[in-house]
């Protein structure tokens, strides 16, 4: 038992000498064939600072002037990218670029969940254009969330489940069932939609 902490003991000399050596935490890991753990471990027994700090405490990382944008292959200024996990100018696009990825991907899971409900307004047919479909929940009470806000662009289970609580209906059929001019139970008489006797 007493060889096995002998092996695994860093002293203090020993961690300072491999800090001044410029040796990171991960390094001297590697270096020694000691795991992470055990090398924070000893570091924090022997009250031993590192110089790294941790990816919170980083702050701000210095880009320059301009970054490159990979979606648009442009070098924009660094104040043109939106600040991720607590750093400046730190996302992947420019603002323009993440802006325009994000529309396209609520178009993307609009179209599924349209496509789900059917493709065309229940109550007239309308399906001329996809921003002029709604969804009408059918009992508000049983609404979880509304479809139009979500922040999620993947179609899965939860917004099927969300779905079948709904109507699919086009902007103009949706405000007369919200004016209590139509009952959503039936076609509109005018519509091809109408039971004929």
């Amino acid at each position: 038992m007493d060889i096995y902490i002998k092996t695994i003991h860093m002293t203090k000399e020993f961690l300072i000498g491999k800090i001044n050596s410029g040796l990171s935490l991960n390094q001297i890991s590697k270096e020694t064939g000691k795991g992470l753990t055990t090398v924070r471990y000893w570091a924090k027994k022997h009250n031993v600072e590192f110089p790294n700090k941790p990816f919170k405490q980083m702050g701000k990382k210095v880009y320059g002037e301009t970054r490159f944008c990979p979606r648009c292959k442009k070098d924009c200024d660094t104040s043109e990218f939106y600040s991720r996990r607590g750093k400046e100018n730190s996302s992947v696009y420019c603002k323009q670029c993440t802006n325009m990825q994000t529309i396209e991907r609520q178009r993307k899971l609009k179209k599924e969940m349209v496509d789900y409900k059917g493709g065309k307004c229940e109550r007239c047919g309308y399906d001329k254009y996809i921003g002029a479909l709604e969804f009408h929940h059918l009992n508000p009470e049983e609404k979880d969330f509304t479809l139009s806000h979500l922040k999620i662009y993947s179609f899965n289970q939860v917004i099927i489940d969300e779905l079948d609580k709904c109507m699919l209906l086009c902007s103009n059929c949706h405000r007369e069932i919200h004016g209590e001019q139509l009952s959503y139970q039936y076609p509109r008489q005018d519509s091809n939609l109408w039971p004929t006797a």
